[in-house]
């Protein structure tokens, strides 16, 4: 019997993530003030990964619900920003997402995703001036706190609780041990409505 196989986006940047968080670390300051500036180096290399993976794991959630679970083969939809795309599957889901705003995972989200913009679309930034690099801000966020492992691992935690909060809220399921190439049997968000499977191997 042959297969058809699928690459799932979603798997391949949580296992990004996942890889580029054991590179990192949790002290950023040579003393209260100045920064180590090997130490920031390695954090903001490897934590710019991380959120512009964690960006790409939301939005290719987000389109799979499109694709898989609302069944749209078109690309109008999948060319929408992410919050229409939330109201447009909240909408035909016939519920209201005004409660995922109101989320600790929600704010995460839009957090990393100010700061991941401004790194996208960066502008010479004034640091300051002395013997060592002080702290200073990029997306509003503190760099010494914002890139280390603890706060990136925060960070992972709340865009997989975003998605499973969203998941619960339309009544679909996640398949956490999904491979990042799988049969097509299933997809890394998946309707159990819509597939004719044995789906106790999934929840």
């Amino acid at each position: 019997m042959a297969f058809e196989y699928f690459m799932n986006m979603e798997k391949l940047s949580l296992t990004i993530v996942n890889n580029y968080l054991l590179y990192m670390t949790d002290n950023n300051y040579e003393d209260d003030v100045f920064l180590k500036m090997d130490e920031l180096t390695n954090n903001i290399e490897n934590g710019f990964v991380i959120i512009t993976q964690l960006s790409c794991f939301f939005e290719s959630f987000l389109n799979t619900i499109i694709n898989a679970c609302i069944d749209y083969n078109g690309e109008l939809l999948l060319k929408c920003s992410v919050e229409e795309k939330i109201e447009l599957i909240f909408m035909h889901y016939k519920k209201d997402w005004a409660v995922i705003k109101g989320q600790n995972s929600w704010s995460i989200y839009k957090k990393t995703t100010r700061v991941r913009n401004e790194m996208i679309h960066f502008k010479k930034t004034y640091i300051g001036d002395g013997s060592g690099i002080p702290n200073f801000k990029l997306g509003g966020q503190w760099v010494a706190d914002f890139f280390t492992k603890k706060n990136m691992t925060e960070m992972s935690n709340g865009y997989l609780r975003l998605t499973e909060l969203i998941a619960a809220s339309l009544g679909l399921f996640i398949f956490k041990d999904i491979d990042i190439f799988e049969d097509g049997l299933v997809n890394y968000v998946y309707d159990e409505k819509t597939i004719n499977i044995d789906e106790s191997r999934y929840k």
